[in-house]
């Protein structure tokens, strides 16, 4: 019997330990990923410091109409970029199709059946509903992610 008591299993330190190598991994290699990156820790470095130097020079409404300020000159500063979404939206055919068996066999494994998703309401609802549980869901962005980086 298991007596740790949280609802969620303990996570195993070797299979985090390869999930954060593998994260790394993916943004270190991914040039659409490492601009992505880049450009949002340089968007958010303009609105902190932004909100950091109106709060130290007028307060409370300082910090906030600098840190406004701070986001309009990091929105305006950093370089054109994707997201995650839009780059998986982006994917080529051949590596789409990829992601959707993928997909498909997460789901599947999770306990939907090919019925299920032979149509797209079907699917719609399988991918829902089984994503609501947190193996699924990090199943599902794991398939994501190697469909990016193939």
């Amino acid at each position: 019997m298991d007596d740790y008591p949280a609802a969620e299993p303990i996570p195993d330190p070797d299979l985090v330990d390869g999930q954060h190598h593998e994260l790394i991994n993916f943004l270190t290699n991914s040039r659409d990923m490492r601009k992505a990156a880049r450009s949002s820790v340089k968007q958010a470095a303009f609105a902190g410091s932004g909100a950091i130097a109106g709060g130290f020079l007028l307060g409370p409404v300082g910090g906030m109409v600098g840190g406004i300020a701070g986001s309009i000159i990091g929105f305006i500063k950093a370089d054109d970029y994707d997201g995650a979404l839009l780059a998986i939206c982006k994917l080529p055919e051949d590596q789409k199709q990829v992601l959707m068996k993928r997909v498909g066999q997460v789901l599947i494994a999770a306990g939907a059946g090919a019925t299920q998703l032979g149509t797209i309401d079907g699917f719609r609802e399988t991918l829902a509903d089984l994503a609501s549980r947190r193996s699924v869901r990090d199943d599902l962005w794991n398939a994501c992610v190697q469909s990016l980086t193939e």
